[in-house]
């Protein structure tokens, strides 16, 4: 969104070349969106972190970061700390 913002939507399609022959992009199953808020509210995590637990724990995945509100989650799925 910023590179169109500035007119380097070129540098986007770059990107997106460069990067996404590379990656997989995961998400979560239908079932999972539902269990969402629950799991949120067990852990005290916002959305976007209680997504990505979701997501890690259904495909076996690792969370790496640096957000200390995985603490909570350490017993449940594999996180790793930076």
């Amino acid at each position: 969104m910023i590179l169109f913002r500035h007119g380097r939507a070129r540098i986007f399609s770059k990107f997106v070349t460069d990067v996404l022959s590379k990656i997989n992009i995961v998400t979560l199953s239908r079932e999972s969106y539902e269990k969402l808020p629950d799991f949120g509210d067990e852990y005290g995590l916002d959305f976007d972190d209680a997504y990505q637990c979701k997501v890690a724990e259904e495909r076996g995945l690792t969370v790496i970061t640096m957000d200390k509100d995985f603490r909570s989650v350490k017993d449940r799925i594999e996180v790793e700390f930076m």
